[in-house]
This record gives structure tokens, sequence and C-alpha cells, in this order.
């Protein structure tokens, strides 16, 4: 999986596995959750968003189940 760092005062970076459409947040705590059932365009608009903390909240967290990574 490959990550991008993305502007943001909450995420450190995201990746995406486009086999399993699982979306990966690190947070800048260092905190890793994995959204499973996430689509590319959603990863894309996510990495492309001028707000990219507001969009994971409003789009993604509810939308897509998700697990912290330990």
């Amino acid at each position: 999986m490959t990550k991008v760092k993305i502007r943001s005062k909450h995420v450190a970076s995201v990746g995406y596995d486009s086999i399993d459409q699982i979306l990966e947040i690190t947070f800048i705590s260092g905190e890793t959750y994995h959204h499973h059932g996430v689509p590319k365009s959603a990863y894309t608009s996510l990495i492309h968003s001028e707000h990219p903390g507001y969009y994971l909240l409003s789009r993604i967290r509810n939308t897509y189940p998700y697990k912290k990574v330990v």
C-alpha cells in the first residue's frame, strides 16, 4: 500500500489498497485506521480535497466501516 502525505492538522498520511478497497488513515497522533469497502473515487476525492479532515469526517468515517490498526 502506497501512502500519500496530505496537508491536514490531524491527518498525517493516507493509503489505499485498490484490490481490497481499504483506505488507511494515519493521524498525526500516530493512530492508524482501516476503512473497508471504500471506492477509489472516495480515496481520490479525499487526497485532492482542500479540507481532507472535513472530507474524512463527513464522507468517509460514518459511511464505511473501520477498524483501528494495532
